[in-house]
């Protein structure tokens, strides 16, 4: 039995011995994946190296991109080539589209942002009474019209609660008055 043990443990160890490293040439430009995190010892090394490394800050380039709007796909410039300034016969329509206003989102939460800074402001803040039953998403709907559904809840919701401060909103009481932003 002992000696069963014996030759098992043997091997068992002649068999994790016969191990060998995989050898590999790193290739330049080339992406490889890591088999393992690299700790943070070595994270240090590579640190401290490299915070003594001379870096040369390349003199910035100003390049020209132009897109045709017709075509399908952009030229881009080549590295160090000079390429002149294309003139088109027809006006661009990029140029003489009207710039698209702030979505409803970004104007509610700045409206929030601002209300949040000062809550007794009436400039952007206004005070809604809720009807029976009625959720937070059925005041904002009511309130904003449909553009509200493009508000993200969990964020509204969090900074609203912060103004309202023990209003239920799953389940408002009729006559329940809820602080909200004045989106202009």
């Amino acid at each position: 039995m002992n000696s069963q043990l014996i030759i098992i443990v043997a091997l068992l160890l002649i068999s994790c011995s016969g191990y060998e490293r995989e050898n590999f040439r790193m290739a330049v430009d080339e992406k490889y994946a890591l088999k393992r995190w690299p700790d943070s010892a070595y994270i240090d090394t590579l640190d401290r190296f490299f915070a003594k490394e001379l870096v040369r800050q390349s003199q910035k380039q100003k390049a020209e991109i132009t897109m045709d709007m017709s075509s399908n796909f952009m030229n881009l410039p080549k590295k160090g080539v000079d390429i002149p300034e294309k003139k088109s016969q027809k006006p661009s329509a990029v140029k003489n589209a009207p710039e698209p206003a702030e979505s409803f989102p970004d104007r509610f939460f700045y409206a929030l942002y601002k209300l949040s800074e000062n809550p007794n402001s009436n400039e952007f803040g206004k005070k809604y009474r809720a009807k029976e039953g009625e959720t937070l998403d059925g005041l904002l709907l009511r309130v904003y019209g449909a553009k509200a559904k493009r508000v993200p809840k969990s964020l509204s919701e969090n900074m609203l609660k912060g103004l309202n401060p023990g209003v239920d909103f799953s389940s408002l009481p009729e006559g329940e008055m809820v602080l909200l932003p004045e989106v202009r």
